[in-house]
């Protein structure tokens, strides 16, 4: 509390009873419902490390989101997985046999925008002067709130996609059939070469 965070004037109005200001923080934070307490060091503000903390977090959880529907659009090229599809959705504007994997492809998108701000979190912290400038006040107002409605849109599209996913066994083990073949050549091979004393890798290059 206090201009800059020291509670100066505070003690002032009190006489230099520390005591009763701790004991205006703890009313002040129960009317607040901070039910954690106050930072016990801070300035005019709480530090800004806060925020990049809580933005790392947060972006990680677009990253996970990225790494899950990147998976899927991948699977749903070669027919093994689909996205559920509407019955009056359109697959392609210009295409319209086409089923994409649009709702992966928009949290795909959501999801990258979330993973890049972190990066202005880091620099308010790093650039805060002290007890605090306005420098920070346009990167919290627009990042922080649209921080939220990243993550918020993006699990309402995870919800949506694997609420609804349908999978194709008879695809996959058509696919897996293909290539069996060449996955009962490796450990005969590779047992091969050991058994002769050879580089496996130097072998298989050449």
């Amino acid at each position: 509390m206090g201009t800059t965070g020291t509670q100066a004037s505070f003690m002032e109005v009190y006489h230099g009873d520390g005591e009763k200001i701790d004991k205006l923080n703890e009313r002040l934070c129960e009317l607040a419902g901070f039910e954690t307490g106050v930072y016990d060091i801070s300035v005019q503000t709480y530090s800004r490390k806060v925020d990049l903390d809580v933005s790392n977090a947060i972006a990680g959880l677009g990253a996970t989101a990225m790494h899950i529907t990147n998976d899927l659009r991948h699977l749903a090229t070669q027919k093994e997985i689909e996205e559920p599809f509407e019955k009056d959705q359109i697959g392609s504007s210009a295409m319209a046999y086409k089923r994409n994997p649009m709702r992966s492809e928009r949290i795909c998108s959501l999801g990258r925008k979330l993973r890049s701000l972190p990066v202005n979190f880091a620099d308010t912290f790093a650039d805060q002067w002290f007890e605090r400038t306005l420098d920070d006040s346009a990167i919290r107002r627009i990042d922080i709130p649209e921080m939220f409605l990243l993550a918020d849109a993006i699990l309402l599209g995870l919800d949506n996609v694997t609420s609804g996913l349908v999978v194709y066994p008879k695809r996959i083990h058509a696919r897996v059939m293909d290539e069996l073949p060449f996955m009962a050549t490796g450990p005969p091979l590779i047992f091969s070469m050991i058994s002769r004393y050879v580089s496996v890798h130097l072998e298989l290059a050449i």
